[in-house]
């Protein structure tokens, strides 16, 4: 061997060498990582099917009856297809909330990654434990570009945002609960407008409820538009979402006319109240309690309790059917396969 071919592959091997110190990861520790992405990837997917088979298993449990009764009622079935239908496109109007919520971060995302990742995090939920939504949405953003950090914010970001269209949305069934006139929601309606308005807001509200949990407080900058988008299609997502519940009170007796704000404010308020269970999957059975007291304005107390279980039923069989359709979109949609360059959805967009 010449000295020159000697010389190349000293060079060819500090070359090497040098471009494993500069992305601080030898060859040892990838390979490490990719044999522990093989088995955490296959142990997560069947952990998050686990979830969605126990979350379909306990809203079916001993409800034959109820079911039954809904069914063999007159003129039900539109009403009650309609039910899913109209959930789904809630739950729709919520995936886009999120993506927005992303996007304000400085991470937009393609449609196929925000299926696949939005898809794990929806099935998450039906595992005990508050953590498990955040758990699949850091694998899942991992592998689209996304670092776990800004995941994490996402997840705190956007629970603040949901919490707050819940509690702005759920005082339209205050009138009709506490036999008050509509005025009283003009104070709601500013502070929407508030949020709107000066989105930052939210981000301070994240801070706070860091520091209430004695949780280290997310260090967000923030895009006032995309987070403006995030607020409006939640709002959107809890008066269509909610509408699923009017439909099944007006199956079993609720006026037509006057149960509507009723139902969607008092849907909007007891998925809140289960969302703030946080050791309960999906919230079963706080929420239940919550929606049967708002719906006895309208309905007998037996007649309330179905409809509150018919209301866990369809939510269940949307958000698994739709979590599993998002996920074999994300399959079909350009970019959903293979993961998202970091410079495409790591960009810092000017903060607030």
């Amino acid at each position: 061997m010449s000295r020159e071919d000697g010389r190349s592959g000293e060079d060819g091997m500090s070359g090497e060498a040098g471009k494993s110190r500069e992305d601080g990861t030898s060859d040892a520790v990838r390979t490490g990582r990719r044999r522990w992405t093989a088995v955490l990837r296959p142990a997560l997917a069947l952990v998050l099917v686990g979830g969605a088979g126990y979350g379909m298993w306990s809203a079916l449990k001993g409800s034959g009856s109820t079911i039954q009764e809904l069914l063999s009622r007159e003129g039900a079935a539109p009403w009650l297809i309609g039910s899913l239908l109209i959930n789904t496109a809630g739950l729709a109007l919520s995936m886009g909330s999120w993506r927005a919520t992303l996007t304000s971060l400085g991470s937009p995302l393609p449609w196929g990654p925000t299926f696949r990742i939005f898809g794990g995090t929806v099935l998450g939920k039906y595992l005990p434990g508050p953590f498990w939504s955040a758990l699949a949405g850091v694998h899942l953003g991992r592998r689209s570009g996304v670092a776990a950090k800004r995941m994490i914010a996402a997840y705190v970001l956007n629970s603040v945002v949901v919490l707050l269209t819940a509690a702005v949305v759920g005082a339209l069934a205050g009138p009709r609960v506490m036999g008050t006139g509509a005025l009283w929601l003009l104070p709601v309606a500013g502070v929407l407008a508030v949020l709107l308005r000066r989105p930052g807001i939210i981000v301070r509200a994240a801070a706070f409820a860091a520091r209430i949990l004695r949780r280290p407080a997310p260090e967000l900058s923030v895009a006032e538009g995309p987070l403006r988008t995030a607020v409006v299609l939640e709002v959107l997502s809890w008066l269509v979402g909610g509408a699923h519940l009017w439909m099944i009170a007006v199956v079993l007796g609720a006026p037509a006319g006057g149960s509507l704000a009723l139902c969607v404010g008092g849907f909007a308020l007891a998925a809140a109240a289960g969302a703030g269970a946080l050791v309960v999957p999906g919230g079963a059975g706080v929420r239940e309690i919550v929606l049967m007291v708002v719906l006895t304005v309208d309905l007998p107390w037996s007649q309330a309790g179905a409809a509150a279980l018919a209301s866990r039923i369809c939510c269940t069989v949307t958000e698994v059917v739709g979590a599993g359709f998002a996920l074999l979109l994300a399959r079909w949609t350009p970019g959903g396969q293979s993961p998202a360059p970091a410079a495409q959805v790591g960009e810092v967009p000017s903060g607030v």
